[in-house]
């Protein structure tokens, strides 16, 4: 071996080389349990899952793939996907991953931004022709039954712990989607760290991943997961009943998800009769909680801890977390309730000059923070400034640090003069008989500059009309904040996590 990479080796700290530990540590404990909804079940041990992903490091190294190189995934969560993401660590390179549900325009924008030298996919899920951008394909098709006739060392190669290990793409909230890169020590010595810390991910845990891979929170979950040993169960399919099987089969301690899933889980007629017995956590993010959701896990599985965390992609997933078993538990019973800072996060809020203030824009500091935005210096710049990441998110913190998401900056109505939280309007109008989902936008308008607009879908069997919300808002909050109208609808645009995307209702409206 080359002196350098013996030095390289004795003390880096980077992604794959927890994968290779836990390898040997526990090779024959299940890293993947793999659930199709047709009925197929793989189950692959850490000792299997290193040997596949050396196979793959193995073979692209010896087509030619050159640390620096991208590696790019497409496909639904599964087995393949993760050792392909651990093949492109080992081999020194960065993996992203292609999000399958976009159009063929949205993923042409990603591999000609990304540039990678080999996308890997199961046939089934090819989309456009990669070889027309120079990329060379793999298709995963039997090749874990490849690997488990043979042993594949691991490779030999120079790995930087601040070089990028994976470039996550945002949702694409502006024209374009921003690539965030994040690097191996990002990880190592601050987020994995954190979600023990916090007790969010235990060696022995068997957590559910429902968040896509290409998303923050689903390849944050995989590397966490990987580096701390637990058991990971995957998923085809985020349906209600999908789930509740998995629970009850895999019996699975953890899971997370966004408020809009929790509640189509309880809406389930399959829910009051499961099974939950196992589960000891349930994380939710990405949106504004519902009380009546929660009280009924609460009646379902009374030893059950929530956790309601913030994090973000420039923050390398997690950010601020908090724990709670009843509604009483909430600080202030507020539900915009973020929890607190964790250990390796340092926040401030400030206001438009940059002062302290109650309520504002949280600007943090971490290990945690990303590289930087792919080939974008101008918007690096614009996001990393005076020594602080500005999250764009409008928060309140109160004495005890405890943090409670009011908005996305650029989601903050201003009308007449005032600022409006959406969130904070949301709120009320869910206390509303008969509401299940709402988003609130601001709408272009001649006097107020922005309309406040609610976006609301009623169950199926109520009568509830415009007037019960606005005259209900009128009682709850002050008359700046009502809305000038209701849009009633059928259902709300989402993204694969079921997160509401607003920008779609602005643009319709």
């Amino acid at each position: 071996m080359a002196d350098d990479i013996v030095d390289n080796r004795l003390r880096r700290a980077v992604i794959s080389d927890m994968l290779q530990r836990n390898a040997a540590r526990h090779s024959t404990r299940a890293a993947l349990i793999e659930r199709s909804v047709t009925g197929s079940r793989r189950v692959v041990t850490y000792g299997q899952l290193d040997n596949y992903a050396n196979m793959l490091a193995a073979r692209w190294i010896e087509a030619g793939l050159a640390p620096g190189s991208v590696v790019a995934g497409i496909g639904r969560n599964g087995v393949d996907l993760v050792a392909a993401y651990m093949a492109t660590l080992k081999s020194g390179c960065s993996f992203t991953m292609l999000n399958h549900a976009h159009t063929d325009d949205e993923i042409d924008f990603q591999i000609e931004h990304s540039k990678p030298a080999i996308v890997a996919t199961r046939s089934t899920d090819s989309r456009v022709p990669f070889t027309s951008h120079g990329a060379a394909v793999t298709e995963f098709d039997g090749l874990l039954e490849q690997s488990l006739g043979m042993r594949f060392d691991v490779p030999e190669v120079l790995i930087d712990e601040s070089s990028t290990a994976a470039i996550v793409y945002t949702s694409g909230t502006e024209s374009r989607p921003k690539g965030v890169e994040i690097t191996h020590r990002n990880f190592m010595i601050a987020t994995t760290p954190a979600w023990s810390y916090e007790g969010y991910l235990r060696n022995l845990d068997v957590f559910l991943l429902l968040a896509p891979i290409h998303t923050m929170a689903g390849i944050g979950t995989v590397t966490n997961a990987m580096s701390m040993g637990s058991t990971m169960v995957v998923l085809d399919s985020t349906d209600p009943d999908v789930v509740i099987d998995a629970i009850e089969s895999e019996r699975v301690t953890n899971m997370s998800q966004t408020p809009t899933f929790y509640r189509r889980m309880v809406e389930s007629p399959r829910f009051i009769q499961a099974d939950l017995g196992s589960l000891q956590q349930c994380h939710t993010y990405g949106g504004l909680n519902q009380a009546s959701v929660f009280k009924a896990f609460v009646d379902k599985v009374p030893k059950l801890w929530w956790a309601t965390y913030w994090g973000q992609s420039e923050l390398s997933q997690l950010g601020s977390i908090g724990w709670f078993r009843q509604l009483e538990d909430i600080p202030g019973g507020d539900l915009r309730w973020i929890g607190k800072p964790t250990a390796h996060l340092e926040v401030r809020v400030v206001d438009d000059e940059g002062q302290e203030a109650e309520v504002g824009e949280m600007v943090v500091r971490s290990p945690a923070v990303m590289k930087g935005y792919r080939d974008d210096p101008a918007r690096t710049a614009e996001a990393v400034r005076g020594g602080w990441l500005h999250t764009g998110d409008i928060v309140r913190r109160d004495d005890d640090l405890n943090l409670f998401f009011y908005d996305r900056k650029k989601d903050v109505v201003k009308t007449g003069g005032m600022n409006v939280s959406s969130l904070e309007v949301e709120q009320a109008i869910l206390e509303v008989d008969g509401v299940i989902e709402v988003a609130v936008i601001g709408v272009p308008d001649e006097k107020w500059s922005e309309a406040v607009v609610a976006c609301v879908v009623i169950r199926d069997g109520k009568s509830t009309d415009e007037g019960a919300i606005i005259g209900h808002c009128r009682q709850r909050l002050a008359p700046y904040k009502v809305p000038k109208r209701v849009v009633f609808r059928s259902d709300l645009p989402k993204d694969l996590q079921g997160k509401i995307r607003k920008r779609l209702l602005r643009d319709e409206l």
